[in-house]
């Protein structure tokens, strides 16, 4: 029995299956109705166990709905993916890039913080010693810690607002994958039908060109041995 592949949700397949059969081995469940979103499998619609990874268990695809699908379907499945990897660790390496300067960021920040305090107390040691009143230290250390606060207020607002443009860039690339992922059932739905036309289509050339050999045997032609070969070609 195959391992559960990672699965997407399709509206029009989904919920627990009415009849009793087929079941998992293990527990013996009605199964749900599952579609693939995995590599190759994208796209199929399979019955699986509905008790995900029980005590490290895998209970595995029950039943099959879809057949495999062609292998020139595979290898294009195969590319979408391999694309959209190679995609993904570039923002991957984009963000962990974005907060190694944001760290910078701070850590720049929170050194000029303790050397505007150290500036502020050495200003105001300084006024203390020169005019020797307490009351006009007290006044300007005041007047700095209110530069201070202030400064701090500006630099947390800065931080606050590049977090939320983070929020925001992080949510615009969730839409695009949720996108990615509908347009890949699509695509693969589109090439599946387009696989089956062409099937049916040499269908039917093959029952023509089985009526066109019935009759040349029929009517003697010279070149029967011939004939025979392609009759029996076309039987296999």
């Amino acid at each position: 029995m195959q391992e559960t592949p990672d699965t997407t949700v399709e509206p029009l397949f989904c919920g627990q299956l009415e009849l009793s059969e087929p079941t998992c081995m293990m527990h013996h469940m009605r199964p749900i109705k599952c579609v693939a979103f995995e590599g190759t499998l994208t796209g199929r619609r399979f019955y699986g166990c509905p008790v995900q990874q029980s005590e490290g268990v895998n209970c595995g695809v029950t039943e099959w709905v879809d057949k495999p699908w062609h292998p020139i379907l595979q290898n294009c499945l195969s590319r979408l993916w391999d694309m959209y990897h190679e995609q993904n660790c570039g923002r991957v390496v984009d963000k962990q890039k974005y907060e190694k300067h944001l760290a910078k960021l701070k850590t720049g920040n929170d050194k000029l913080c303790i050397e505007y305090t150290k500036l502020v107390q050495d200003v105001s040691k300084m006024f203390d010693w020169q005019d020797g009143r307490v009351g006009h230290m007290d006044n300007q250390k005041a007047v700095e810690e209110e530069e201070f606060e202030k400064k701090k207020k500006e630099v947390e607002e800065r931080a606050r607002l590049e977090v939320q443009m983070e929020k925001l860039k992080l949510a615009k690339e969730q839409r695009c994958i949720l996108q990615s992922q509908a347009d890949i059932i699509k695509n693969t739905r589109k090439a599946k039908k387009e696989v089956e036309q062409e099937r049916d289509l040499l269908k039917i050339e093959k029952a023509k060109l089985e009526h066109v050999v019935n009759e040349l045997l029929s009517d003697g032609h010279a070149s029967k041995e011939k004939l025979e070969k392609i009759k029996a070609i076309l039987d296999s």
